[in-house]
């Protein structure tokens, strides 16, 4: 770490700096040691405690700062793990590893750096376990402590870093042990993975699941979500996007000279898969959410091929959901506070959205594209444009609204469609986020005044108690609409919302 050589180097020169001091001075300046009993060291923290890690998964760094409050040298007898070599902890002691080190000097008034790692060994418990040790010193005969502190816990284990790792077929995930992915782990064709309820999957890097024509079930329930999150558990990183997702990174050669290019793909991406359903699942601090490409079986069957239901998607830092020449539907479906789209309807497709909340309040000021997007056409290798078909596409009861149009001369909502006349798609009782017409033809009861949603910048996208009685937040029942929002509330008095939440008191 960059620390460490920072660290070091400082040492290095206070060394050098001592020598020459010592080579060329006088020699009427003796240097004096700290002996008393009472000349003890300080220290930064009495513990040095890691956040829940996984086994065999090796921590982030963590550092302690040893302190000489006096005017004396002081000479730090020893120090060491008290496990020694067999201890789960490794110390880097002024440069220098190993769980034993002696004789380490201190100036007056001056500090050192230890610098702690830790990995936790395989358990059989399937709850978090705690595995400590100390750093034990001995200075001028007195012997001081600090403890190390982390919880660990079993887990299951996918893929290989930096791999792309076909699963058997038909593998299911039980929620025993949380399951840690690694690389690219592939759903094939005629395959499948089911997800059971409560299932939390951690996901490292650059990896994420990749169904190639196969099934992906995630079978989620109210209360036992199955969540999707990066593999970094220490409190810094809770709220921080990017953390994982699909990325592929290649050389293309330049005139300059060999270039790295990242693709950069769903955190779950369906390819062409026959039948996939994702039910209760919460993916957060992705680069990006969930991908559909390409999935037209079910285009002229008007039944979807990919079935969202009871998801959140929240803070990824690219596309929260991005499908492409799909076949979807979703109901009670929130995706929030993303740096690009929430929702990037591309490429055609067949698209049946109901009760959706699309809301982009999130803190990125660099945000040059809509909240909600939906376009029909590409443009191939040749330029040449291609257009893909909108076939039964119909919006209803949806929020697609966030706080960019505020602060800028984009609207949140955009419908960018060729040969528009024969395109079928309709919105109905949609909140939108716009100053284009959506008044008449294929927009009916539409309107485009602010939600009221109680703290959308803080990922709360409930409906408000102000919002409660105001007739632009009313949806209305179109026979299929879910009768349950996504936290279980029925209609609030009879009333059906825009959005996935209905308005509890």
């Amino acid at each position: 770490m960059k620390i460490h050589q920072q660290s070091f180097s400082l040492y290095l020169i206070a060394a050098l700096i001592a020598a020459f001091g010592l080579a060329f001075g006088t020699g009427c300046h003796k240097e004096k040691f700290a002996t008393d009993s009472s000349q003890i060291l300080a220290f930064s923290n009495d513990t040095v405690l890691f956040d829940t890690l996984f086994s065999t998964v090796g921590s982030t760094t963590k550092a302690l700062r040893v302190f000489n409050n006096h005017d004396e040298t002081i000479v730090i007898e020893r120090i060491a793990l008290r496990q020694g070599n067999t201890s789960p902890y490794r110390i880097n002691v002024d440069g220098d590893n190993g769980a034993l080190h002696e004789d380490i000097e201190i100036l007056p008034n001056d500090s050192m750096w230890i610098f702690v790692e830790v990995t936790i060994d395989p358990s059989n418990d399937n709850t978090p376990f705690v595995v400590e040790d100390y750093i034990d010193f001995r200075t001028n005969g007195v012997n001081q402590s600090v403890l190390l502190n982390a919880w660990g816990q079993d887990a299951h284990f996918h893929g290989g870093l930096g791999a792309l790792t076909v699963l058997p077929c038909d593998e299911v995930w039980f929620d025993d042990k949380p399951h840690v992915i690694y690389g690219i782990v592939v759903v094939d064709e005629e395959c499948s993975l089911a997800i059971q309820s409560g299932v939390d999957v951690y996901v490292h890097g650059k990896g994420g699941i990749w169904v190639n024509k196969g099934e992906l079930h995630i079978e989620g329930s109210l209360g036992n979500e199955v969540v999707f999150q990066g593999d970094r558990l220490e409190a810094e990183y809770q709220d921080i996007p990017g953390q994982w997702g699909i990325q592929v990174d290649f050389a293309v050669e330049t005139n300059v000279g060999p270039e790295i290019v990242s693709v950069v793909r769903g955190g779950i991406w369906l390819f062409q898969t026959p039948n996939s359903t994702i039910d209760y699942a919460i993916l957060k601090n992705g680069n990006m959410g969930i991908q559909v490409d390409t999935t037209g079986n079910g285009y002229q069957s008007g039944d979807p091929s990919v079935e969202i239901t009871n998801t959140k998607i929240l803070n990824m830092a690219g596309n929260g959901l991005w499908a492409q020449g799909a076949s979807l539907y979703c109901a009670n479906v929130l995706v929030g506070n993303c740096g690009s789209s929430a929702a990037w309807l591309s490429i055609g497709g067949m698209y049946h959205i109901d009760n959706c909340t699309f809301a982009n309040y999130g803190d990125f000021s660099t945000r040059t594209v809509p909240t909600f997007v939906l376009t029909n056409y590409y443009e191939d290798i040749n330029d040449n444009l291609i257009v893909r078909p909108l076939i039964d596409c119909r919006f209803r009861n949806c929020i697609m609204y966030g706080n960019n149009a505020q602060l800028t001369d984009y609207n949140e909502f955009l419908v960018d469609l060729e040969e528009e006349e024969s395109q079928e798609y309709a919105f109905s009782y949609c909140l939108v986020d716009t100053d284009s017409d959506v008044d008449g033809g294929r927009y009916d009861n539409m309107s485009t005044l602010a939600p009221y949603l109680s703290g959308p910048s803080d990922f709360n996208f409930t409906i408000s108690p102000a919002g409660s009685t105001q007739n632009r937040m009313f949806g209305i029942n179109f026979g299929n609409t879910p009768t349950l929002d996504i936290q279980g509330n029925g209609p609030y008095q009879g009333t059906y919302y825009k959005g996935c939440y209905n308005y509890a008191q």
